[in-house]
């Protein structure tokens, strides 16, 4: 089967992997459009994420496959992309630390939280007044390195198509290939051939920090409150993240700078250096399940996407599932289904 992928975010790189890995022919077409989320994101997998420190949906299902589709890129590629590191999580309100406390009774929490002592080697530079959590199995996926190793990778296979394939192109690459699988981020929108109405993006931000006198890679662990801090292998942080579902362009906002700011205020009581500010839409829906199926109107053209802020979780799993689809007839979930409801 040769099958062009459209798009080359998260989604379409895992995909890519996934249906070679079943023998397909793949190819894939991005021409780099700006305001893509999968560049600037960090990659963070959390298992229980929230005010009120909900397990995400089917973490232990998604979890160990997606683990073990990124030890296969890092083979493929040999580049090192996963880290896997705790969350040390603030809590500060009473009913916070109670809720916490609960949730570490919890039998099938168990696994995922418990309460800490210390902060660990955040301490030094935390304001005080804080009780303390750890969120164990969390990880982050280096982005940005999975995305250049893909494309050097199906570059050097001369699999790479540099530039953007617009739909009223579709019949002439259907001429050139079995199926076509778009996975075009927050642009799959747009795309006339899958009609929804579930579609809700939103456009994130981060700041690229440094601490004088803290190194990022000697960390391991990630920090949470409001905004998340991630230590990042150049030595630096990154900090996020953000929602707007409103936004006038793709750009960074001196506002949302100052929310993220004032976020990174309660929690360190240390001097930073802004390096960066990074921006990208998400392509998020309304029920924060992917977006999977079978153009209504074009066969044999297919959709990959809404992976929204879960994408690092959510692809492998379900390229697999799309992939058994494809090769064995398997019906496309319900859950994610293209065609389900919107509530």
């Amino acid at each position: 089967m040769k099958v062009l992928i459209v798009g080359q975010g998260i989604a379409g790189s895992v995909l890519a992997h996934t249906l070679s890995g079943r023998g397909c022919t793949v190819s894939i077409a991005d021409a780099g459009l700006p305001g893509s989320s999968s560049r600037f994101a960090a990659g963070i997998i959390n298992p229980v994420t929230g005010k009120r420190f909900v397990k995400s949906w089917n973490f232990d299902l998604f979890f160990p496959v997606a683990m073990r589709v990124y030890r296969e890129i890092e083979h493929l590629t040999g580049t090192s992309l996963i880290r896997q590191y705790p969350v040390v999580r603030l809590l500060s309100a009473p009913g916070e630390v109670n809720d916490w406390s609960a949730r570490c009774a919890q039998h099938d929490y168990a696994a995922h939280v418990r309460e800490l002592p210390d902060a660990r080697e955040w301490e030094p530079m935390l304001k005080t007044g804080f009780h303390f959590g750890e969120i164990s199995r969390a990880a982050r996926v280096d982005f940005p390195q999975l995305l250049d190793a893909i494309r050097k990778y199906w570059t050097a296979a001369g699999r790479f198509i540099d530039q953007t394939v617009d739909i009223s192109e579709t019949d002439h690459w259907l001429s050139e290939f079995d199926k076509v699988i778009f996975t075009e981020g927050f642009r799959g929108q747009f795309n006339e051939l899958f009609p929804t109405d579930l579609w809700r993006v939103a456009k994130g931000e981060a700041l690229i920090i440094r601490f004088p006198g803290f190194q990022a890679h000697v960390f391991s662990s990630m920090l949470k409150k409001t905004a998340i801090i991630a230590p990042l292998e150049d030595g630096t942080f990154w900090v996020g993240g953000t929602y707007q579902w409103h936004f006038p362009d793709f750009e960074p906002s001196i506002g949302e700078k100052n929310f993220l700011i004032s976020h990174l205020a309660e929690m360190i009581d240390v001097p930073h250096e802004i390096v960066g500010h990074v921006a990208g839409v998400r392509p998020a829906v309304k029920d924060r399940r992917p977006l999977i199926g079978e153009s209504p109107v074009k066969k044999n053209v297919f959709i990959f996407n809404g992976m929204g802020t879960k994408g690092a979780l959510l692809a492998p799993y379900w390229a697999a599932h799309l992939a058994s689809h494809l090769f064995d007839g398997q019906p496309v979930d319900p859950e994610v289904s293209l065609f389900r409801k919107s509530n």
